[in-house]
């Protein structure tokens, strides 16, 4: 297995979830969840991304996110929740997970 990592930090975002601090790349396509994954955090994920189950729900402390998909619309997620799945950030900011 072969991974490719992208040398050019000075793009990145940083991002804290629960106390520990990761890095966000803006100019890939792959949402929150994903990028924090692939580097090791863990966040529950029941539907694998789809945006139904709620369990990688976050609440954002700091920093702003892309604006709301129509899944997260429909979704009936308390007053500032997020999903991880379903959102990028848009710049250095820190989370807590629900779940």
């Amino acid at each position: 297995m072969y991974i490719r990592y992208n040398l050019n930090f000075k793009n990145m975002l940083k991002i804290k979830v629960n106390s520990k601090e990761y890095n966000f790349d803006p100019e890939k396509d792959n949402n929150l969840m994903q990028q924090l994954v692939s580097q090791g955090a863990e966040i529950v994920s029941a539907c694998g991304g789809a945006g139904i189950c709620q369990t990688c729900s976050f609440k954002p402390l700091s920093g702003s996110f892309t604006k709301k998909t129509d899944t997260e619309k429909m979704m009936d997620l308390p007053d500032g929740q997020r999903l991880s799945c379903q959102c990028k950030p848009e710049e250095d900011g820190e989370i807590e997970m629900i779940y």
